[in-house]
C-alpha cells in the first residue's frame, strides 16, 4: 500500500504541474512532459466559460479533466471570483483504483444504498480522494460509482486508465414530496358598527363575545387583506410517491457508443431478437378485416422493426 501511494503522489505531482511552473522548465523537460502528458498543454488552448459568479463560476474544460457536467462540482474563490475545482482524469482514475483496494466488497454493498445523505459516504472515502488531491472537488459520488461498477477490472488489473472505465450517466430525477405546515398570517380588516359614541363602538368591537367582529366575518368586505408572515413545518418532508428518472444530465459513454454503433452494427443476439419480433408481428391474428385499430398497431410495430433492424438495440 505504501508503494502504491508513493507512485500515485509522484504521478499526480507531474499531472497537476501549473502552467507558470512549466514556463521555467528546460526545452528538453518540456518535450518529455508533452510526450507523456499532452493533456497538460491542452489547457492553454481552451476557452474559459462563466462569469465568476456563484451561480455561473469560471470553468476551463479540457480533455485532460473530468467533464464538469458529469457531476456536481464544487467551487473555490480566487480574487473574489468563483472557479470550478478541476479534476484531472488521471487523479480520478487513481482515486477509483485506490478505493477498490482500500474497501472490501461488504463496504461497497453497504454504501450502494446507505439510507442517509451521500455526504457521509464521501467522508468514508476521504483518504483515497485526499491522496490524489481531489477531496474538495465534489467528485466523490462519481468516484464511488466508477469504483463500484469497475471494481473487478480495477482489482485484477484489466482496467488501467480512465478511458477504460464504464462511467454511468449522470441523471436527473424527480421525487413527489409533501409537508404539513402551520402558516402565520397577518389579517387586516375594517368592521363597521353602529353606536352613539366612538368609545361605545370600540368597546363593543374589542370586547365582542359573539365573534361578530372577528376577521372571518368580514372576509368579503372592503378593506380585508391577508399576508403570510411566517410558517413552520409540523410534519415532513415525507415521500408522496415513487422517485423517477426524468432525464440524463450528461453521459460520457454516449460519444463512444455512437461511434461503435456505426462501426459494429447490431450483434447476432440483437439480430435474433429483431427476427423473433418480426415473426411475432407477422403471426399477429388481431389484425382482421373490420379491425382498423388493431391493424394500425400492427403496421406501426412493423415500421419500427424495419427502421431499427440494422441498428443495435
Amino acid at each position: 500500500m505504501k508503494k502504491l501511494i508513493n507512485k500515485i503522489l509522484k504521478e499526480e505531482t507531474i499531472s497537476a504541474t501549473s502552467r507558470k511552473a512549466r514556463g521555467q522548465w528546460s526545452p528538453e523537460a518540456m518535450q518529455d512532459l508533452e510526450a507523456f502528458h499532452p493533456d497538460l498543454f491542452e489547457l492553454d488552448e481552451q476557452e474559459t466559460t462563466g462569469d465568476g459568479s456563484w451561480k455561473n463560476p469560471f470553468d476551463t474544460p479540457t480533455p485532460g479533466n473530468v467533464p464538469t457536467q458529469s457531476y456536481e462540482p464544487r467551487t473555490e474563490r480566487k480574487d473574489n471570483k468563483h472557479h470550478i475545482v478541476p479534476v484531472p482524469k488521471i487523479a480520478f482514475f487513481k482515486a477509483t483504483e485506490l478505493l477498490t483496494k482500500m474497501k472490501d466488497e461488504a463496504w461497497f454493498r453497504e454504501n450502494e444504498d446507505r439510507g442517509e445523505s451521500t455526504y457521509y459516504r464521501g467522508r468514508d472515502m476521504e483518504t483515497p480522494l485526499k491522496v490524489v488531491g481531489i477531496n474538495n472537488s465534489g467528485v466523490e459520488d462519481k468516484v464511488f460509482w466508477a469504483a463500484f461498477d469497475n471494481r473487478e477490472g480495477l482489482r485484477d488489473g484489466s482496467i488501467t486508465n480512465y478511458d477504460q472505465l464504464y462511467l454511468r450517466p449522470f441523471k436527473r430525477y424527480e421525487a413527489p414530496m409533501y409537508e404539513t405546515a402551520r402558516v402565520y398570517k397577518t389579517i387586516s380588516y375594517i368592521p363597521k358598527i353602529n353606536a352613539f359614541s366612538s368609545e361605545d363602538a370600540e368597546n363593543n368591537i374589542m370586547y365582542d363575545e359573539d365573534g361578530a367582529f372577528h376577521s372571518g366575518e368580514w372576509y368579503d368586505e372592503p378593506g380585508y387583506e391577508e399576508s403570510d408572515d411566517d410558517w413552520e413545518t409540523t410534519d415532513g418532508p415525507n415521500s408522496d410517491g415513487d422517485i423517477k428518472q426524468i432525464g440524463i444530465v450528461y453521459d460520457e459513454q454516449q460519444g463512444l457508443n455512437e461511434s461503435l454503433i456505426k462501426e459494429m452494427g447490431p450483434s447476432p443476439e440483437e439480430n435474433d431478437i429483431m427476427s423473433e419480433l418480426n415473426d411475432l408481428v407477422q403471426s399477429w391474428e388481431g389484425c382482421e378485416e373490420g379491425m382498423p385499430v388493431a391493424c394500425r398497431y400492427k403496421n406501426q410495430v412493423q415500421e419500427l422493426i424495419d427502421r431499427y433492424k440494422n441498428l443495435p438495440l
